[in-house]
C-alpha cells in the first residue's frame, strides 16, 4: 500500500503531534510570557557601577534573637558591621534544623510560613568547594520532613516553599513532603526573572531541565484540612515576573501578593508571617535562619531622606 506523500509540511506537523504534553504546556506558557513582556514598556538601562559583593564576606553571628517594634528603623552594630533592623520584625539567627527548639518562643500558627529550603544541588557544592563561607548547609528531603510545620499552621494558613527545577525534588516535595507536613498543594507556578531590559535572562531550555532556565518553582499549600475551595483563587495567576537581585538565590517578597487572599481574624490587622531559611528581615515577619542579617548588612542600603 502506498502511503500518502509526505511533505515538509506534513512532517513538521508529525513532530508537533508528537511533542509530549509537558512540551507543549512549556511552550504556550513562554509565548504568553514573551507576549507579556512586548507589553512592558521600553525599560531604561543605565550603567551603573559594579557593587562591592559584601554579602560575599563572612557571616559569623552566633546564635541570638532580636525583635523591633519601635515604628521605626533601628541599627544592630557589632565590632565589624551595622545591620539594618526594620519596624514589625522579629528574628532568630538559629539553625532551622533546631527549629523544634524554639516552638515555645513562636506563635502557635502563622498566616502565612515561607520557605527556601537549602535543597541539594550542584550549584552549592561547587561554590563551598571554591569558597567555603559562601555555601550554606544543604538538606537532604529526610531532614527537612522533620520540620514542624504542622505545629506552625491553622486551617486558613498559606505557605509559600521554593524549589528547584530538579524533578527529583518537586516529585518528592508533592508526594512526601507535604503529606509529611499536612499540607494540601494549592497551586504552582513559576517565577521568571528579566533582566534590566525586561527580557529573560536565558532562554528556556524545552530539551534538557537540568540546565540553567530563566525562572524558579514555587508551591502554594495550605492545610490538609482547609476548606477545599479555600484561596483557590491564586490559581488564577500564571506565573510571576520581576527583575532579580544580584545576590545568588534571593527571592522576591510575597507578602503583597499573597496578602488580598489570607481570611483574617476579625479584629486582625495585619497577618502573622514566618520565614524559614532566611535571610533578610521584612515587616510582618518572624525570620528563622543561620544567616538571617546577611542581607540586612547596612552597606547594601542608600539612605532616602524624605523632604516635606
Amino acid at each position: 500500500m502506498v502511503g500518502p506523500k509526505i511533505t515538509q509540511q506534513s512532517q513538521q506537523d508529525l513532530r508537533k503531534r508528537k511533542r509530549k504534553p509537558n512540551e507543549v504546556e512549556n511552550n504556550a506558557c513562554e509565548n504568553n510570557i514573551l507576549g507579556y513582556l512586548e507589553l512592558l514598556p521600553d525599560a531604561k538601562v543605565d550603567d551603573l557601577p559594579p557593587l562591592p559583593r559584601y554579602w560575599e564576606e563572612k557571616y559569623g553571628l552566633p546564635q541570638m534573637h532580636g525583635s523591633n517594634m519601635s515604628g521605626k528603623f533601628q541599627k544592630y552594630k557589632t565590632q565589624e558591621k551595622t545591620f539594618i533592623i526594620p519596624h514589625a520584625t522579629r528574628f532568630y539567627n538559629h539553625n532551622v534544623d533546631q527549629l523544634t527548639t524554639l516552638l515555645p518562643q513562636l506563635l502557635p500558627s502563622y498566616d502565612i510560613i515561607v520557605i527556601d529550603p537549602p535543597w541539594r544541588n550542584k550549584y552549592i557544592r561547587r561554590v563551598k568547594r571554591a569558597k567555603h563561607e559562601l555555601g550554606y548547609a544543604m538538606m537532604d528531603n529526610e531532614q527537612l520532613a522533620l520540620l514542624p510545620l504542622n505545629q506552625l499552621t491553622h486551617e486558613r494558613s498559606i505557605v509559600a516553599i521554593w524549589c528547584t527545577n530538579s524533578n527529583l525534588h518537586q516529585t518528592m516535595l508533592e508526594t512526601e513532603l507535604l503529606p509529611r507536613w499536612h499540607l494540601r498543594l494549592l497551586h504552582k507556578l513559576r517565577w521568571y526573572k528579566l533582566n534590566t531590559a525586561h527580557r529573560l535572562i536565558c532562554n528556556v531550555n524545552q530539551t534538557d531541565s537540568t540546565q540553567k532556565q530563566p525562572y524558579e518553582q514555587l508551591y502554594l499549600a495550605c492545610h490538609a484540612q482547609s476548606d477545599g475551595a479555600y484561596a483557590a483563587d491564586l490559581q488564577q495567576t500564571e506565573f510571576l515576573l520581576s527583575v532579580p537581585s544580584i545576590v545568588h538565590s534571593h527571592k522576591p517578597p510575597l507578602l503583597d501578593w499573597l496578602r488580598p487572599h489570607l481570611q483574617l481574624e476579625q479584629d486582625q490587622a495585619e497577618p502573622n508571617c514566618l520565614e524559614l531559611f532566611a535571610r533578610y528581615l521584612q515587616p510582618q515577619f518572624t525570620s528563622i535562619g543561620i544567616e538571617v542579617l546577611k542581607l540586612m548588612d547596612e552597606r547594601l542600603y542608600d539612605q532616602v531622606i524624605k523632604r516635606s
